[in-house]
């Protein structure tokens, strides 16, 4: 008989017991990764790593030590991948490099400057956090740093809802701003997300979407 495991159980097998103490004072680069953590589904922990595959800050439920050494050896599996002549003659320079190991995920996504962003994910954890949450996170992190940052496609924002659970207004922390609802997108989206089209007072439309765990995001060209 195959043995049930209880999410709590499967999370302490796993090594994910909740917060654990830091061995380092945080940076305000610490907030943006676990914001990142937050927002992307099966996400436990995230680190920002240097060229030389040093651990600049960190954020998440994994034993430091554990996540700075995954995260200095998938800095070397990033630059593998970047330094294959097969690979950049035919793909150009690979961004980001997924993997799915026996009991954990990871994604590494190459920054300005050398430096890489490191995801640990829980076993079996899909990737849909690379769609809104990691470009907001390589936003964030070169506004912070200093670096040239490109604009992200995405940006986060609070909605109000009305009693049918329809987008009735942004939220600017005690200010609501108005919107009117033009339609809902119904077939184009992965499961457990919800997106609408809507204009707000000074007739601009936009885009707003509901990823899982209630986070929205807008389209940032309204939003910058």
């Amino acid at each position: 008989m195959k043995a049930r495991w209880s999410r709590k159980a499967r999370r302490r097998r796993e090594g994910d017991d909740g917060p654990v103490a830091r061995d380092q004072h945080e940076s305000a680069f610490a907030a943006i990764l676990a914001d990142l953590v937050a927002r992307f589904p099966g996400a436990r922990a995230a680190a920002l790593v240097d060229r030389d595959g040093e651990t600049v800050d960190y954020a998440g439920c994994r034993n430091p030590y554990e996540l700075r050494v995954a995260a200095a050896h998938l800095r070397i599996v990033l630059d593998q991948a970047r330094s294959q002549p097969s690979v950049t003659k035919a793909l150009g320079q690979p961004r980001s490099v997924l993997v799915r190991a026996g009991r954990a995920s990871f994604l590494v996504q190459a920054l300005p400057e050398a430096y890489a962003l490191v995801v640990w994910m829980a076993r079996g954890a899909g990737f849909r956090g690379r769609t809104r949450a990691v470009p907001v996170c390589v936003h964030r992190l070169a506004r912070e740093a200093g670096w040239p940052a490109s604009v992200s496609p995405w940006h986060p924002i609070d909605v109000d809802l009305d009693a049918r659970n329809t987008p009735n207004a942004l939220r600017f922390g005690h200010t609501l701003a108005s919107l009117e609802v033009l339609g809902r997108f119904r077939t184009i989206l992965p499961e457990h997300e919800r997106a609408w089209r809507v204009r707000n007072l000074f007739g601009v439309e936009f885009t707003l979407v509901r990823e899982v765990g209630g986070f929205w995001y807008m389209d940032a060209l309204v939003a910058e």
